[in-house]
């Protein structure tokens, strides 16, 4: 029994709207790999990953934190330079310091942890 065609095998259609633009683009970048418009789009398609919520949860998380982190060392900055205008903050001894900075480096752990989680990579 011969193959059937393909255009016997695909007979539904999936319209995607585009701007002339981007329909151009399509053509050009089609055409330079010498497949159908169709044909690339399906390429395209299902040979990518999209972004999942999952990722784009991990992306908020790492926002958060990577913020967390820049308030964190600012404080430490400026508790060290003396810059507070009321005075140093509530830390007074070498312990209050280090407890600082291993608050930080947790911080650092949750950035990479979540680099992990949105790669997926353990």
């Amino acid at each position: 029994m011969a193959a059937r065609s393909e255009s016997r095998v695909k007979t539904l259609t999936i319209g995607v709207r585009a701007s002339p633009e981007e329909k151009e683009k399509l053509q050009v970048r089609a055409a330079a790999f010498g497949i159908s418009m169709g044909e690339l789009c399906r390429q395209t398609i299902f040979k990518s990953t999209p972004n999942s919520k999952t990722d784009q949860d991990a992306i908020v998380e790492l926002a958060v934190t990577r913020a967390d982190l820049g308030r964190l060392g600012g404080l430490l900055k400026g508790w060290l330079s003396g810059s507070f205008p009321q005075g140093s903050p509530n830390l007074q001894t070498h312990a209050d310091v280090v407890k600082l900075l291993r608050e930080i480096e947790d911080a650092q752990k949750k950035v990479v942890q979540a680099v992990k989680n949105l790669t997926g990579k353990s």
